[in-house]
């Protein structure tokens, strides 16, 4: 009898841990369809400017100022995309130390990244290689957006390497994908896609020669390691995060309403395709004790008295119906946060919402009265869903940036921020990281409008955020995707909230 149960453990465990492979290979999949969708959109979006992308005259024609930094934006998105397909391809690479019923899964999953990878390779190569005035660009260094000199060119000599070429060739020879899998069309539009090419002439044409795998670099600093590294902890600290609830709480005493505040999360999809560090943002409102006593002001009540309301509680439910019928309260905590997420612009505390590995908290250099019409504006967009297309010209749906731009947009009755909007890919956006660089290139001079209240930082080695210091959060926008990867240990006490 004891065997029989020893046996029924063994094989429940088993299962547990098949099962647990499952949802990370899921994960993988997932992951790498979002890569591929967004090189697909840039692609179109090239293919839709070749005033600049496919320039007929380009032999006599210079592109402006303007164009370059089109091209700037649509190179660096295009880079993070093919960085998070180079780290799938690592982490899915070991499908031989798996057994038989993994290994398939995971040679499929492999296959999948890498034949994407080689495709968009050549899909940037094919449309920019072939204008010597765009390759100078792009083989300039950025300094701005962490990118070396002569990136253009190692991207090239990767892609169009012997190695690259035959380690494809041969892979895809080998690998068949079942018929039933969900990544089957992709799969097999890149492989097309790739027939397509002629890879001779692009080699010829790029005069990248013969380059043995020796020779050649990451274009983004990110090790076989790190990928791993990137495919364990993207399993184990799903549903965790470096700061805790309790220091959520904490850290929102020295907050007010109106303060907004950027966040960061290591190994989340959401960070693929937003470009910079900071990839989340949210307006901290307070609680109802906490509005109701920052905003008992004259001017305040004047202005709702003029409204025709005798508390800023009753105007806010009448802006908002989903407010007025909300609970007041998450899983977590009291409501103190509205923001933008997939499920579109919400209610939520604090424990929920700063949920995060790294946070800065800014505040508006404006009168309460301004912080209070802002809070009553973010309030009228609530239940519009998330915007996936980043329109900033709409008002029919709202990503996290735009609700905190749109809070604070001046008009005839508020003074507001002037946040600088700038154009990616065609569209006007205004991302959490350009937040932080426009505080950086203002602050501590008359166009300064915002000012840091609160840096709180992460460690990831030693699983901590801890709160830093406005000199270490000044060019934290220019931190690269791998920032994590190059901490040293931190020394704080992880039970100091700050």
């Amino acid at each position: 009898m004891l065997r029989k149960y020893r046996l029924a453990l063994a094989l429940l465990c088993y299962l547990l841990f098949f099962s647990l492979e499952i949802q990370a290979e899921s994960i993988d999949v997932e992951a790498i369809r979002i890569q591929r969708q967004g090189l697909l959109n840039l692609v179109d979006y090239i293919d839709q400017r070749p005033e600049i992308f496919n320039r007929p005259d380009r032999a006599i024609m210079v592109l402006n100022r303007v164009e370059k930094q089109t091209v700037l934006n649509v190179w660096h998105l295009y880079l993070d995309y093919m960085a998070s397909l180079l780290a799938l391809t690592d982490k899915t690479r070991g499908y031989k130390l798996q057994s038989s019923a993994e290994r398939t899964l995971r040679k499929q999953t492999h296959g999948f990244a890498l034949t994407s990878r080689y495709r968009f390779g050549l899909e940037f190569i094919s449309r920019v290689g072939r204008d010597p005035e765009l390759v100078k660009w792009l083989n300039l260094a950025h300094p701005e957006l962490d990118l070396p000199v002569q990136q253009y060119q190692k991207f090239n000599r990767q892609a169009l390497s012997d190695w690259s070429t035959d380690r494809f060739d041969d892979f895809t020879s080998r690998v068949a994908v079942d018929p039933q899998s969900s990544f089957m069309a992709e799969f097999s539009a890149d492989r097309l896609a790739i027939r397509q090419f002629n890879r001779t002439g692009l080699l010829l044409a790029n005069s990248a020669g013969s380059i043995s795998r020796s020779l050649l670099k990451t274009w983004f600093p990110i090790q076989k390691g790190v990928a791993r590294s990137m495919g364990k902890v993207k399993v184990w600290r799903i549903g965790q995060t470096l700061i805790t609830p309790e220091q959520a709480f904490s850290f929102s005493r020295d907050f007010e309403p109106g303060d907004f505040y950027l966040t960061r999360k290591e190994w989340r999809l959401t960070n693929v395709g937003i470009p910079g560090y900071w990839t989340h943002s949210a307006i901290y409102i307070g609680s109802i004790t906490e509005r109701s006593r920052y905003f008992d002001t004259p001017e305040v009540n004047q202005w709702l008295a003029e409204q025709g309301f005798s508390s800023f509680e009753a105007l806010l439910r009448s802006a908002s119906e989903i407010y007025a019928e909300h609970s007041g309260f998450d899983a977590l905590g009291e409501v103190r946060v509205i923001e933008a997420l997939d499920a579109g612009v919400i209610f939520n505390s604090i424990e929920t919402s700063l949920s995060a590995d790294g946070a800065a908290v800014f505040r508006p250099l404006l009168g309460k009265l301004e912080k209070a019409k802002a809070i009553y504006n973010s309030f009228y967009y609530t239940g519009q869903p998330y915007d996936f297309d980043f329109d900033f010209d709409s008002d029919n749906a709202m990503v996290c940036s735009e609700l905190i731009f749109k809070a604070y947009q001046a008009s005839t009755t508020q003074v507001g921020v002037d946040f600088p909007l700038y154009r990616v890919a065609g569209r006007k956006m205004l991302t959490p990281s350009e937040i932080a660089h426009w505080y950086d290139a203002t602050v501590d001079t008359d166009a300064q409008e915002i000012e840091l209240v609160m840096f709180i930082d992460g460690n990831e080695k030693n699983r901590v955020a801890f709160q830093s210091t406005p000199a270490a959060f000044k060019g934290s926008w220019r931190r690269p995707d791998w920032h994590i990867f190059q901490q040293a240990p931190q020394t704080v006490n992880p039970a100091q909230p700050g």
